[in-house]
């Protein structure tokens, strides 16, 4: 009896090393066949949670690395677009030289003046059509975190704005009342529009040149009338329409640009503005609450005045004058930019500031360059083009210079996110992937093991068959 039990003893020692044995060349096996250390939680669990998240930042990390490149594209198609608008400056300041010598004839500057007006209008169609996608490139409003539009303060001076490009008008009424514009529309151009009321509630609306003219004909309130069409209504603060516009006498409004332009409040807070030009040379910007304001001086027109206060600042075109007060109460509205989404790219796997880059593209239209009123025709107004023209070559050259720095520091982002990859990716491995020459080795031990195991229990299975001797 004791034999018997010692026998099957050995046998049952011997199926559980032949079990160890076996369970560890399955995992062997497991591990070779996959290239992993860790096939399963079991395997290891913390090893497999930090490996995990590991492989989810590399995955981001890699396409952090297209987005950089898409960037890169991005900005190189911008860079095409005002280096021909660079060239066309070239060829806008040789015409103004031209044109702004005596040797040149009337007949001849017209000419040149022709040239000039088809090339402004060129710059703006590649500002305009220069895209990436549907994404404009170079009317200013990429990577402009806010949008501001210019008005009449609430003092109602007259005071306008142009909502396409911030440019300012100067209101001039000759009725027998006072009067304001409380609307404008893109069809309206600067200078005299001529209003008759042509009988009892009818009025007609025509400019200088008599190629824009509308006509209101409806119910009067007494104190307002409004030309729907060109965005134009009038609202006489002093007296009644028929007082103003009475049928025997013919009103004037006047809309004269002041040359404020290249508006630039991408960084501002959201709100309202007040500007006011408190004396000859000195115009000052408060905000709404009062709790911040900024007196600056300004010697000349072509001016930029950076309000670093409030993060706003604006040129004084050619036809500003610093001796009259044609900003005065006129109120700004800074509001968010809903066109420029889509300006910050995500460069890191992270949700923060540090994994993300924000670009912005100045603009490369007239307006932005103060070109949109050049004139060639005469003398001297080549003469001050030559002024006009060399500030919009510094202004292109700053705006493509500040997308080369951006194309440089994508650059060094993407050559660093090359290097992060890499080495994360080793990380990974180090914790998920087998150790080869290691595994190898412990596949082979437990081969053996599994061989000799099996060998043993062959044995211990014979060894009952000794009871019999006992027998003889």
């Amino acid at each position: 009896m004791a034999l018997r039990i010692a026998n099957n003893i050995a046998a049952m020692n011997t199926q559980r090393w032949l079990s160890v044995a076996d369970a560890g060349m399955k995992k062997s096996l497991e591990r070779l066949s996959s290239g992993y250390r860790i096939n399963k939680a079991a395997d290891d669990a913390a090893g497999l949670a930090i490996s995990q998240s590991f492989r989810a930042d590399i995955a981001s990390f890699k396409v952090a690395s297209r987005n950089t490149s898409e960037a890169a594209a991005l900005l190189q198609v911008a860079e095409g677009g005002m280096d021909q608008i660079g060239n066309m400056l070239t060829r806008l300041k040789e015409l103004a030289t031209q044109a702004a010598s005596a040797n040149v004839g009337e007949t001849e500057r017209a000419k040149i003046n022709s040239e000039a007006t088809a090339l402004t209008s060129e710059i703006d169609r590649i500002a305009n059509s220069t895209k990436y996608g549907s994404t404009a490139l170079l009317t200013g409003t990429f990577g402009a975190s806010q949008t501001g539009a210019l008005g009449a303060g609430t003092a109602g001076d007259g005071i306008i704005d142009d909502a396409n490009d911030n440019i300012v008008y100067k209101f001039t009424f000759t009725g027998a009342g006072a009067a304001q514009v409380t609307a404008l529309g893109s069809g309206v151009v600067e200078g005299d529009f001529t209003i008759t009321q042509t009988a009892a509630g009818a009025f007609t609306i025509v400019n200088s040149g008599g190629t824009i003219s509308e006509t209101f004909t409806g119910s009067v309130t007494g104190t307002s009338v409004s030309f729907s069409n060109l965005g134009i209504t009038i609202a006489v603060t002093a007296g009644t329409i028929d007082d103003a516009f009475s049928v025997a006498s013919t009103t004037v409004v006047k809309f004269e640009r002041t040359g404020l332009t290249s508006l630039n409040v991408a960084n501002a807070a959201t709100g309202t503005y007040d500007i006011t030009q408190t004396a000859a040379g000195w115009v000052r910007i408060a905000n709404s609450s009062g709790t911040a304001s900024q007196l600056l001086q300004f010697q000349s027109a072509t001016e930029t005045l950076d309000f670093s206060v409030h993060n706003i600042s604006f040129k004084l075109g050619t036809g500003f004058s610093n001796t009259t007060t044609e900003i005065n109460l006129t109120q700004l509205t800074v509001s968010a930019n809903t066109d420029a989404t889509g300006n910050t790219f995500q460069v890191g796997a992270q949700n923060n500031s540090d994994n993300q880059i924000s670009i912005s593209i100045g603009g490369a239209r007239t307006t932005d360059m103060s070109l949109d009123s050049l004139d060639l025709s005469t003398t001297s107004g080549a003469q001050s083009a030559l002024d006009t023209i060399d500030s919009a070559i510094s202004t292109l050259a700053g705006v493509r210079g500040d997308v080369g720095a951006s194309m440089n520091r994508l650059a060094y982002a993407s050559a660093n996110l090359s290097t992060v990859i890499e080495n994360v990716q080793a990380a990974e491995s180090v914790i998920r992937d087998v150790d080869m020459a290691s595994e190898m080795t412990d596949f082979t031990k437990n081969q053996i093991l599994l061989q000799a195991g099996t060998a043993m229990l062959a044995q211990a299975n014979m060894a009952p068959q000794q009871v019999l001797a006992l027998f003889g």
